[in-house]
């Protein structure tokens, strides 16, 4: 008999054994139901609610619990996330130390500075160490060259580049005091990503030290990402680099840093025929009679004409004709280029257009001519008041961005109240969010007042539970370019809401045909936007979400108009920015394709966006 009841114990463990073994492991940790509070605490941004889990029996709630508070950053937080660096678990000491790196104010960094002599686990010191230095920068305390360097020599990881990062955006007048300490921290420095930096903080320097640097780095025969920033800072320095450099630079033999040329010529008008057509045939890719390289004035002026009467079909490419073409006499009228502005074209080409004609009008404003300022002021009203007429917000935006630094009376001639009332009717509150702003902005400057405190949207875009379930972390998806392909991973852990809202546009196919319209040398490649011009967006919006991953090389991130109102568009970073570190939803990372990413140019096209099961 007792040893039937023994069998049978051992059948019914054995059972249960094979029970457990078969079943899945959960995909991703909202599985959890005890984390879903947290979640919608955070979603909802209940400061209140968060502090009451900071004090939950488990230790698993306790650490969301202090991780949302990187996403909320509210400071009247930072009084619970100091309680909770007396947590008895290392996980949730270390993420409220995260936290109040993203909050801290000088008080606040006292107390932080006075846990960090009673911490004992190492992840933790290490963590105290970090959000110190977040909150030094963010409270304006890193004041000089000395102390960037002290950090730089004392710090690792991203801490080192954020060091290095906060050298260079210290004032000309401070970094050019103190160029001999920058030279000696590039000499030494090995880091490939503090040393990008670093040759930045060159651009404030004056004399031959620091341009010999920055032509050593440019050579032909370094890293790739080194030339294009050093390329990028000798654009920047008093001697510049002309046209008919970079045009020369076009056909270097590394791909990655032709296209940072690439983009460099995409942001400066052609100044002379023969430059514009090479200025097409580089950025548009349209072949030239031999005649134009030689430099024949009738080969030129014969291909420029044949150009003003086609249109290309690819709309990034015919907004390349049209800037070109439009910087020339013999180009574009004004009238060819209304007709484009407030056409059905792509938004591309009439960003083009706009952008051609508002330069002309500010040129117009600034002749010497026989008549008053306020006169030339009422000549150009007409052109801005049509387009903030338009009801098309890119236009809106981009008239609002041209604007901004107008004088006040200025903007009463060419923003009147009525006007301004009839462009904040057409705009849509939360798909035309940046151009609501921007519109906000320009008439509190047009009447003397200051700039609106802009809050997002209430929030619209709650997680469904069911899908955020079905997620795996680390999902991967394939972007497919005429470049090559790039697969990126999503973080669903720590970035549920962005992570599930990115495979909901890739399975409903939203991203196939969508182009990259944003390209930076050395800072980042961006798309997914509904215009195609930058301007576009959901008439949703979603909450930045922070995790614990920062900006490095490759990070995939959401772009937004401020917190708390990503959407559509994406960005893949060149290089790590950890000025984005806890400012923007940082949700995948690149784990195939870099190389690709730094190739992408403008006007390239995501043929295809699919999820990899």
């Amino acid at each position: 008999m007792s040893r039937s009841i023994i069998v049978l114990l051992c059948l019914v463990l054995i059972g249960c054994e094979a029970a457990r073994e078969s079943t899945p492991p959960s995909p991703n940790r909202w599985a959890d139901e005890r984390l879903w509070p947290v979640l919608e605490a955070q979603e909802q941004r209940d400061t209140e609610a968060l502090c009451a889990f900071l004090k939950d029996s488990s230790a698993t709630v306790r650490s969301v619990a202090a991780l949302a508070f990187a996403s909320v950053q509210d400071t009247l937080g930072i009084s619970c996330l100091l309680g909770a660096l007396g947590d008895p678990d290392p996980g949730v000491r270390g993420n409220a130390v995260f936290a109040l790196g993203l909050v801290a104010d000088s008080a606040a960094l006292r107390s932080l500075a006075e846990a960090a002599l009673n911490e004992r686990d190492t992840l933790v010191q290490h963590a105290f160490k970090s959000a110190s230095l977040m909150a030094v920068l963010r409270n304006g305390m890193l004041k000089d060259v000395a102390t960037a360097v002290h950090y730089l020599e004392r710090s690792s990881g991203q801490d080192r580049v954020r060091a290095a990062d906060a050298l260079r955006r210290l004032p000309q007048h401070k970094v050019n005091a103190d160029s001999a300490l920058l030279f000696r921290a590039l000499e030494l420095e090995r880091d490939p990503e503090v040393r990008l930096y670093l040759l930045r903080a060159l651009v404030k320097v004056r004399g031959t030290t620091a341009e010999r640097m920055l032509r050593d780095a440019v050579r032909i025969g370094g890293t790739a990402m080194e030339r294009i920033v050093a390329l990028q800072s000798m654009v920047h320095t008093s001697q510049g680099l002309p046209n008919d450099t970079l045009l020369a630079w076009s056909n270097d033999p590394d791909p990655a840093f032709r296209a940072a040329v690439h983009g460099l010529l995409a942001e400066r008008p052609p100044t002379s025929p023969q430059e514009a057509l090479r200025w097409l045939e580089v950025l548009a890719g349209q072949a030239m009679p031999s005649a134009v390289h030689s430099g024949d004035r009738k080969a030129v002026q014969a291909t420029v004409d044949s150009l003003c009467k086609v249109r290309y079909t690819d709309p990034y490419r015919e907004a390349v004709r049209i800037r070109a073409l439009s910087s020339l006499e013999q180009g574009l009228s004004d009238t060819e280029l209304e007709a484009i502005i407030y056409s059905a074209r792509p938004a591309v080409e009439r960003q083009a257009g706009f952008a051609v004609l508002a330069q002309r009008t500010s040129m117009r404003m600034m002749e010497p001519r026989a008549i008053t300022f306020n006169m030339q002021m009422a000549e150009a009203a007409p052109f801005w008041r049509r387009v903030f007429a338009s009801d098309d917000a890119g236009l809106i935006c981009a008239a609002a961005e041209r604007l901004i630094f107008s004088q006040p009376s200025h903007l009463s001639v060419l923003l009147p109240r009525d006007v301004q009332e009839r462009a904040a009717t057409s705009l849509h509150p939360v798909r035309d969010l940046e151009a609501v702003q921007l519109i906000a902005d320009l008439a509190a400057k047009r009447d003397g007042l200051a700039a609106p405190k802009h809050s997002p949207p209430v929030f619209n875009h709650p997680v469904n539970r069911e899908k955020l379930r079905a997620l795996k972390q680390g999902q991967r998806y394939r972007i497919t370019t005429a470049k090559g392909t790039v697969i990126i991973s999503t973080d669903v852990n720590e970035c549920p809401g962005s992570s599930l809202a990115f495979d909901s546009l890739v399975t409903a196919g939203y991203y196939n045909g969508k182009a990259y319209h944003r390209m930076v040398p050395d800072f980042v490649v961006q798309g997914g936007c509904p215009r195609g011009d930058g301007y576009g967006g959901m008439p949703w919006t979603l909450r930045t979400e922070i995790g614990l991953k920062l900006f490095t090389a490759g990070s995939v991130g959401l772009a937004s108009a401020g917190r708390d109102t990503e959407s559509c568009q994406f960005f893949i970073t060149h290089v790590a920015t950890p000025h984005l570190d806890g400012r923007y939803t940082r949700f995948g990372e690149v784990v195939e394709g870099m190389d690709v990413v730094w190739r992408l140019q403008v006007g390239d096209v995501m043929e295809k966006v699919e999820r990899i099961d």
